[in-house]
């Protein structure tokens, strides 16, 4: 009699256990039901918007920004002007005249003293031409005097020669006549020569002039620069040096000090540096959004400004691109680390999924069927792209034709519909998925646990009934009558 309860007891635990499995599984343990299968994320297929962007990084500059150096080497005798304190070119039209901001002063004592020496330079040589004229009027006259003297000798030699022809004056006369007469002629030569010369010396002087006159407007512009005014409206951004210094000017191998910088903060460029992959998709007018650390929470309007016809090559190899920011006349800082994201494209009523649901698959995983029908599937690749739609609790591997992307989603050409779920995620089941495969969707899953968990309180709440109750269980009971005390 005992061993006879004993296996109606063991009868009755076994089937406790394999009910309470059951109820665990669910009833979907064959495969068709809601609480069996692995879990994943499901998406639509969405017809919707996608812009293409390209990033660049960059760095946020004014859009005019000048670097004043000195042009005439100087001591510094007076810097006006503090960073961050406004400047104006000036306004001569204005009434009154408003004159331009004085941004430097340099020491002028040495540039005046060349402007003076310059200058009597010049009134030296202009008396030397004085001087060379009037000699000129004394050598024409003095010409002028020997030419007469010549004709009186030629006359009178020619008058000799008849008359020693006819024996009236002696040889001796006619000889004295022509030596008379070739003496005055070298003179007059000489005359005529020296003559020529001072008139060239005069003109040489002409020119010395002229030299002198350039000193002077060199000097006299040199002076100018002592006087450094700005060239723009705008803030002082930058100063670099202090009075009693010296301003060095820049050589070709030595630039030039940058005694201070100003700029015009009111436009302001992110200059960028695009990649060569993306140069050729950017071109000037292209909207951009721009980010910045310092503002984590904003995100700026921006237009592409230019893009350089030739590549920057420090390290490595980048187009300088400007991207024009719509600051909303708020003062930003020059100088930030900025990210500017270009659009490059924008694709409407296209369907999308998330990126994440694109896969690449061997073809030769393909069930047969797909690999052979699918007119998606290119058997000349290796890899096929395809997503895995969501089909009566299966996962269905399906070959689809991609587009264009953005950072979270891509534009499906064909292969799935609108509607349609895709198995997004996670990530770790999506790498091992297989065709076919039992899967349901995680918010279902997440419903389940919370259905079953009711379910299992009030499980628990029936059992501790009978015991509260002061019932006694059969299997209490066979076990009690099988007790040698009773």
């Amino acid at each position: 009699m005992k061993i006879i309860i004993g296996v109606v007891i063991g009868v009755v635990v076994l089937i406790v256990g394999v009910v309470g499995l059951v109820a665990l599984i669910g009833p979907g343990a064959s495969g068709g039901g809601a609480g069996f299968g692995t879990a994943v994320r499901l998406e639509p297929v969405a017809v919707g918007e996608l812009v293409e962007v390209v990033s660049a990084p960059g760095q946020v500059e004014p859009m005019t920004n000048v670097a004043i150096s000195a042009r005439v080497s100087a001591r510094i005798a007076e810097v006006p002007f503090a960073a961050g304190e406004r400047v104006t070119k000036g306004d001569p039209d204005a009434d009154p005249p408003v004159p331009a901001s004085v941004l430097l002063r340099l020491d002028s004592t040495d540039l005046e003293a060349l402007l003076r020496s310059s200058q009597a330079r010049r009134d030296g040589q202009a008396a030397q031409i004085e001087v060379e004229e009037s000699r000129i009027e004394s050598q024409a006259a003095t010409l002028d005097g020997t030419q007469a003297s010549l004709d009186e000798a030629r006359r009178d030699l020619n008058r000799n020669r008849e008359l020693v022809a006819s024996g009236d004056v002696s040889q001796s006369a006619y000889e004295q006549a022509q030596m008379r007469h070739d003496e005055l002629d070298s003179r007059y030569a000489s005359a005529q020569a020296s003559l020529e010369a001072s008139r060239r010396a005069l003109k040489v002087a002409g020119y010395n002039l002229q030299a002198a006159d350039a000193d002077i407007e060199r000097a006299k512009d040199n002076l100018s620069y002592t006087t450094i005014t700005s060239p723009i409206d705008g803030v002082v951004t930058v100063v670099n040096v202090e009075p009693g210094e010296v301003a060095v000017t820049g050589t070709m191998n030595n630039p030039g000090t940058v005694l201070l910088e100003v700029a015009d903060l009111s436009t302001m460029l992110v200059v960028a540096e695009l990649d060569e992959a993306d140069v050729a998709l950017v071109h000037e007018g292209q909207p951009a959004r721009v980010r910045m650390l310092a503002y984590p929470d904003r995100v700026f309007d921006g237009t592409v400004r230019s893009v350089a016809l030739s590549a920057t090559r420090l390290g490595t190899k980048f187009f300088k691109t400007e991207v024009l920011l719509d600051t909303k006349n708020e003062h930003i800082y020059s100088g930030l680390t900025a990210d500017a994201e270009i659009e490059v494209a924008r694709h409407t009523e296209v369907l999308t999924v998330p990126s994440q649901a694109v896969l690449g698959r061997p073809i030769d995983d393909l069930p047969v069927d797909i690999r052979d029908n699918s007119e998606h599937v290119d058997k000349d690749k290796t890899i096929v792209t395809v997503v895995y739609r969501f089909i009566d609790g299966k996962a269905v591997v399906t070959p689809v034709k991609i587009g264009s992307s953005d950072v979270t989603h891509t534009v499906v050409l064909a292969g799935v519909e609108t509607g349609e779920q895709v198995i997004v995620g996670p990530y770790k089941v999506l790498e091992g998925l297989k065709h076919d495969q039992s899967v349901k969707d995680e918010r279902e899953e997440k419903d389940d646990i919370g259905g079953k968990g009711d379910e299992a309180d009030k499980d628990d709440a029936d059992a501790d009934g009978p015991g509260q109750g002061g019932e006694t269980s059969e299997a209490e009971q066979a076990e009690a009558n099988t007790d040698p005390a009773n």
